[in-house]
């Protein structure tokens, strides 16, 4: 048997007359929001916008779209008798693709008009079973809020998804993508018992998660938290060593004669100057790829990151107070460095550990 030709979408439709009486009602029970679109089965009912509920922010939704002057596409609360019909022709006639008689379809608009001019809300005195609700926090308790869905919302995001695919398709352009849709089942076995605006519904847009950069990842982790200090582990072992064998050669402790201070500056000049080379280096990285910063990089470094961490990075960043601060923090990292080789660790006291942040605070300032 031939199957019968799908209608042409440039052909007009055709009209099908209906009593003036089944319009007026079912353009009074129009909606935005449908509880229908949450479950088929769910009790008629929905919410409908008023102009003056419109907002004026930079996303899509229906009240921004009422907002920027488009009023979205509304549907019906249920499916009876031919109020499918109605509310499609009511469409038809919206778009300017209608084939009624130009008497009535001015009669039709002006009845639609007076009808959705204001908001209304239908069966929401209580939340049918087969509805969802979430619990949103809100002065120190919970709001229970059911999602509807708009589909005149969908009607239009369809509408300019199809046009931006189509003209992909006549004049190929390399820096714009297709926006692909999924198929998504709504409305069971019959889709009308959901809303006239379910076709659209059912192709929601597909977007993918961006792939993970670990260098991203890593150049945002060094803005937002600083440098983190690493010891350099072959510096430490060589003053560890040099600690040992001073004790070794006079009886367990370190002489404070004048050579042994010197020698012990060369040490820690060597260490804090390596890690002051980490900070360096930290701070090319960010420069070189300051474009992808927060605000292009300005500061170079989180201004709620540690300070010692800020600074280390950038030096613009040390206030009268850092190098104070940064000698007592490498100073405590040094004294508490554990080798776990099996030999010496460092033996420290705290008079030990303020000649430390001495000596490390004379390097940095």
């Amino acid at each position: 048997m031939a199957r019968s030709r799908k209608p042409d979408a440039s052909e007009s439709p055709e009209w099908v007359a209906l009593p003036h009486e089944l319009y007026a009602a079912t353009c009074a029970e129009l909606v935005t929001f449908s509880h229908k679109t949450v479950n088929s089965n769910a009790p008629p009912g929905g919410i409908r916008l008023a102009p003056e509920q419109g907002l004026k922010l930079p996303y899509v939704s229906a009240r921004t779209l009422l907002g920027a002057g488009e009023v979205p596409a509304l549907d019906y609360i249920a499916n009876a008798g031919k109020t499918a019909t109605a509310v499609k022709q009511l469409n038809q006639l919206r778009e300017g693709r209608a084939t009624a008689p130009a008497d009535e379809a001015e009669r039709i608009l002006t009845t639609l008009t007076e009808a959705t001019a204001r908001g209304t809300r239908i069966g929401t005195d209580k939340v049918s079973l087969r509805a969802r609700q979430l619990l949103l926090p809100k002065e120190g308790g919970y709001v229970a809020v059911t999602p509807l869905t708009a589909g005149g919302v969908n009607r239009k995001l369809r509408a300019q998804v199809r046009q931006h695919n189509e003209r992909l398709k006549e004049v190929p352009d390399d820096t714009r993508r297709r926006i692909p849709v999924a198929v998504f089942g709504l409305g069971g076995a019959n889709p009308q018992n959901v809303g006239s605006l379910v076709r659209d519904m059912q192709r929601p847009l597909v977007f993918f998660a961006p792939t993970e950069n670990r260098q991203v990842q890593a150049l945002l982790a060094l803005y937002f938290q600083g440098v983190r200090i690493r010891l350099p582990r072959p510096l430490l072992r060589a003053f560890r060593d040099w600690c040992a064998d001073c004790r070794r050669r006079h009886k367990g402790s370190i002489p404070t004669n004048m050579a042994t201070r010197d020698e012990e500056i060369v040490h820690i000049r060597r260490i804090a100057r390596a890690v002051l080379a980490q900070g360096e280096a930290a701070r090319q990285r960010l420069l070189a790829q300051r474009e992808l910063l927060p605000a292009g990089g300005s500061p170079l470094v989180f201004a709620e990151a540690d300070p010692v961490r800020r600074g280390l990075v950038d030096p613009e960043l040390r206030d009268k107070d850092w190098p104070r601060a940064f000698a007592l923090q490498l100073a405590g990292l040094i004294a508490d460095y554990r080798f776990s080789d099996g030999q010496e660790e460092f033996q420290f006291e705290q008079a030990d550990i303020f000649e430390l942040q001495a000596m490390i605070e004379a390097v940095v300032r």
